[in-house]
């Protein structure tokens, strides 16, 4: 009899790295100001402010985000489909973790007067995510946390199948717009990306509405 652990190393690694800016802040913790820049502008200039251990908290709240995402997965009724599509679930687990450990570390970076183009480095990972989650959202079979999921997607097998198709190149444009904007200054940069998410997430939902309505009348 295999024997199932209740933890695998997926989600160990996730959860470590995920919390790594977290882990980062406390041993950094005296070399940290007493009030930390935590939100920025489209230039790159500071425009939000916490309280350092309002930070860290924040930072522990983030890093526990993988671990939500695993739970998620347990909690769906139908749960038994994710082991058809383990990859992208397995991929964007890493890639959530991967951005949520990039943006903190920026932020503490930035706060130890260590300048980084934070939008440029957001963009980019968020943009080569959305490529590589484009990429396996046609295996994405029906469930209830994961994918795109619309009344009319989850109310018919035929019109997931299909929107999840559709909605794999668009997730792809949504992507490549994140790569072209974090080499676009100012807020420039923000509108392609804007353009180009705003794209790759309605015209699936509008496809799988007037999909679903064609099926119904036939």
């Amino acid at each position: 009899m295999k024997l199932r652990t209740p933890w695998s190393l997926t989600d160990v690694l996730t959860t470590l790295i995920a919390l790594s800016p977290a882990i980062g802040a406390l041993l950094l913790y005296n070399q940290l100001p007493d009030v930390l820049a935590s939100h920025f502008s489209f230039d790159n200039t500071a425009d939000g402010y916490m309280s350092k251990s309002g930070s860290i908290i924040m930072l522990v709240l983030l890093g526990l985000v993988p671990l939500v995402i695993r739970l998620a997965r347990y909690m769906d009724p139908n749960r038994a489909n994710y082991e058809k599509f383990s990859k992208a679930y397995e991929v964007t687990r890493i890639g959530t973790s991967l951005i949520l450990a990039i943006a903190g570390w920026g932020m503490l970076l930035y706060n130890l007067n260590i300048r980084l183009q934070m939008n440029s480095v957001i963009l980019g990972i968020i943009g080569l995510l959305l490529l590589v989650m484009g990429n396996f959202l046609t295996q994405v079979q029906p469930n209830y946390t994961f994918g795109i999921r619309t009344p009319w997607t989850l109310s018919n097998p035929e019109v997931w199948r299909k929107t999840h198709r559709f909605g794999g190149p668009m997730m792809m444009l949504g992507g490549a717009s994140g790569l072209v904007a974090a080499w676009v200054d100012g807020v420039a940069g923000a509108v392609i990306f804007l353009t180009g998410l705003v794209i790759s997430v309605v015209t699936p939902i509008l496809y799988s509405f007037l999909l679903h309505r064609k099926l119904n009348q036939q």
